[in-house]
């Protein structure tokens, strides 16, 4: 499956939104955790609606996949005071990305960043098929198909679940 370069939404929006929402929750958070989150809330996004959730795409860094510009804007940021209602009205009221949000909370929320790092950095993950990809460097593209692929095969969600899609 091929994926246009389109999306729903901002990157730094959408973590912002998902650090708002385990605020909620009380899951802590730091940059890293924010990011696996992030990540794995694109991946089930993508599964689910065969759509890229962000603008941005995941890059393979040494400590797992990234998204460069959200991490550059949330690295000083104080995520533990961000509150779901500080996020554009559009991610607030859409039932799919609030869908893929609370299955991604449920399902990893309590996952530390070092466990989360471990699980994205698993042999045959997207991080470790870009890692091992001919011609690697760090920051590269961690491909879409692969992503989906992946998380088709690992995630357990269906759009239908919720009369999506």
């Amino acid at each position: 499956m091929t994926f246009p370069d389109t999306y729903k939404f901002n990157s730094v929006d959408v973590a912002k939104y998902i650090a708002g929402k385990a605020n909620e929750r009380n899951i802590f958070l730091n940059i890293t955790k924010i990011q696996k989150l992030l990540y794995i809330a694109y991946g089930v996004y993508l599964r689910v609606y065969e759509e890229r959730l962000t603008d941005e795409h995941p890059q393979a860094w040494p400590y797992g996949p990234v998204f460069p510009t959200t991490r550059k804007k949330l690295l000083n940021f104080e995520l533990g005071s961000i509150k779901p209602a500080d996020s554009p009205q559009g991610l607030q009221t859409n039932p799919e990305f609030n869908k893929v949000v609370s299955f991604t909370l449920d399902n990893f929320g309590k996952w530390n960043a070092a466990q989360l790092t471990e699980w994205s950095h698993r042999e045959g993950s997207p991080w470790y098929f870009a890692t091992q990809t001919d011609g690697f460097k760090w920051g590269d593209r961690i491909p879409d198909e692969v992503i989906y692929e992946y998380f088709l095969q690992r995630i357990s969600i269906k759009a239908e679940d919720d009369g999506a899609k």
